[in-house]
């Protein structure tokens, strides 16, 4: 394991104070780049990627058995590392036809792609040899991806969580006699923040099996969409809750990461959720003050380049977009100074960073600009003297 994140062990509003002062890292600030896969680097720097839909998934790479083209992975991990990335999440799983034990047209990268493997050795045998090849590089490897969703997993309507949790358990022990210093990170789910996500849904079941069966992991993964594409932060913060009171149910005290998480849908042509280049800006900077104040370890947007849900980071030449300069911003900010936690009062969230204040609202309102305030700046860059009088509304803005 190679960092230690303090995981929340208390109430989800447990707040930092100023006397538990932390620093957000740049690797808190993650993201799926598609073209890594091609090789081709952002145009930007990031300090976490997390490897799907790049072109190397396990069924992508061992289409025969024993038989690897590591080509694209190899270019994956390059760009990566070009980009400035010290944390690079793989994702294992999605199986080979060779591999797989049932097969579906559900399943979304072809039919037997989301089945369990015949047998969990040609699973771990690829695990180790990805540890092997890429030891130093991949820094974590999860286990598998939306594993509650049928298109991504199928491992049996009864006992599919107990085969995850066993599989789980021997990939931990196989990559870690390899790797030491990686992290293992549990298969991802998403949430519905209902009462029957508490008892009945695979999280908790997964979950409770990881327990049981002693299965070492270093991070629990969730992946924080809005059950309604029309709904925003807001919502992500009601299936952290949800997602903190399973875990606290079960016993999993470990660290939280967030390796999917954007908003709207583009998928549907004739019901498009897209929200507005301001309102997506606002989403995605809320998005990663929340991480930072309620201790999600890592968060890994869906994606920079991948244009299928509702809030797009890069345009087609590779510049960012709105979304993608409030992103650039937003890290630029949070990880100026130690950060301080955030508070509301009023309807105005102030969250402190060094000697900055980072202040947005639940809607447009105005403030008394603070003792020592003399600059605003906006999700774009911008910078302006600050007035008597500061406007603040749902989109964040830092004073300093």
């Amino acid at each position: 394991m190679r960092w230690m994140a303090v995981p929340v062990a208390v109430g989800l509003l447990a707040l930092p104070t100023a006397a538990s002062a932390k620093t957000v890292s740049p690797e808190q600030f993650g993201l799926h780049v598609q073209a890594l896969g091609g090789g081709v680097a952002p145009q930007i720097s990031v300090s976490a990627v997390r490897l799907w839909d790049s072109g190397v998934r396990w069924d992508q790479i061992e289409t025969k058995k024993g038989a690897y083209d590591w080509a694209a992975l190899d270019r994956a991990v390059g760009a990566a590392e070009r980009a400035g990335a010290t944390e690079i999440l793989y994702v294992l799983g999605s199986t080979p036809k060779w591999a797989a034990s049932r097969f579906s047209s559900v399943d979304l990268y072809g039919p037997g792609t989301a089945s369990l493997p015949k047998k969990s050795s040609y699973y771990l045998k690829y695990a180790k040899a990805v540890a092997k090849r890429y030891k130093g590089r991949i820094t974590s490897y999860q286990i598998w991806n939306e594993a509650n969703t049928r298109s991504f997993y199928n491992g049996g309507k009864y006992d599919g969580w107990i085969k995850l949790a066993k599989l789980t358990k021997d990939a931990s022990k196989a990559i870690r006699k390899i790797d030491k210093r990686a992290d293992i990170v549990a298969a991802s789910s998403t949430v519905i923040p209902t009462p029957k996500f508490q008892t009945e849904s695979f999280f908790f079941r997964y979950l409770r099996e990881i327990k049981r069966q002693k299965a070492k992991v270093d991070a629990i993964s969730v992946h924080l969409y809005p059950v309604n594409p029309k709904q925003g932060p807001d919502s992500r913060v009601a299936s952290i809750a949800a997602v903190r009171k399973v875990m606290r149910k079960v016993g999993l005290n470990k660290p939280l990461w967030d390796t999917e998480v954007n908003y709207g849908d583009r998928r549907n042509p004739a019901a498009q959720v897209v929200p507005k280049p301001k309102k997506a800006a606002g989403y995605v900077s809320r998005t990663y003050l929340d991480s930072a104040r309620y201790d999600i370890a890592r968060t890994f947007w869906y994606g920079w380049d991948i244009n299928v849900l509702g809030i797009t980071m890069s345009n087609p030449d590779g510049s960012p977009t709105r979304a993608g300069q409030a992103f650039l911003t937003t890290r630029e900010w949070m990880t100026a100074g130690s950060w301080k936690g955030c508070k509301d009062s009023r309807g105005v969230t102030t969250c402190r960073v060094g000697a900055t204040k980072i202040v947005y609202a639940s809607k447009s309102t105005s403030l008394k600009r603070p003792a020592g305030v003399t600059t605003v700046t906006t999700l774009t860059g911008a910078s302006k003297a600050a007035d008597t009088t500061i406007k603040v509304g749902t989109s964040p803005i830092r004073l300093s």
